[in-house]
């Protein structure tokens, strides 16, 4: 992917991921695109429960690599995607990001463009997130 640009088919194309992944069972809370400062390209990063697991980030990789398999449109590269436990820094602040964002009472449901120097305490040069992956419970 090219180092300096996000295009809008890997947006599409992460978003996707995120719902295949969703419905292969494993569980996503947060999901961004970022590019850190010192890191020579964008990764998709996925917060999952399942890193804290027993079956760990191998698991999760696992199901990745069985997902790209089975969707090969989505012309995600398995390199690019890395899973971070939900107690992460980034994680943490994206979630919150796009948790306040709210639009007429409603939840705003589209890929939040992140404007910060920083996401988890981390330099970035840019960040996309995405809106909640699973609807929050109601009672």
């Amino acid at each position: 992917m090219d180092s300096n640009a996000l295009v809008n088919g890997q947006l599409g194309s992460g978003l996707r991921l995120v719902a295949a992944l969703g419905d292969a069972g494993v569980d996503i809370v947060a999901a961004f695109w970022a590019k850190l400062t010192e890191a020579p390209g964008w990764s998709l990063y996925l917060a999952s429960p399942v890193v804290d697991t027993k079956a760990g980030s191998l698991g999760a990789y696992g199901s990745l690599l069985r997902t790209l398999v089975r969707r090969p449109e989505l012309e995600i590269d398995s390199d690019d995607v890395l899973f971070i436990d939900v107690d992460d820094s980034m994680a943490v602040e994206a979630a919150e990001v796009v948790k306040s964002k709210v639009i007429n009472g409603k939840p705003y449901t589209g890929i939040t463009r992140f404007k910060g120097d920083t996401l988890g305490g981390l330099e970035i040069d840019g960040a996309y997130i995405y809106p909640p992956p699973r609807a929050p419970v109601t009672a």
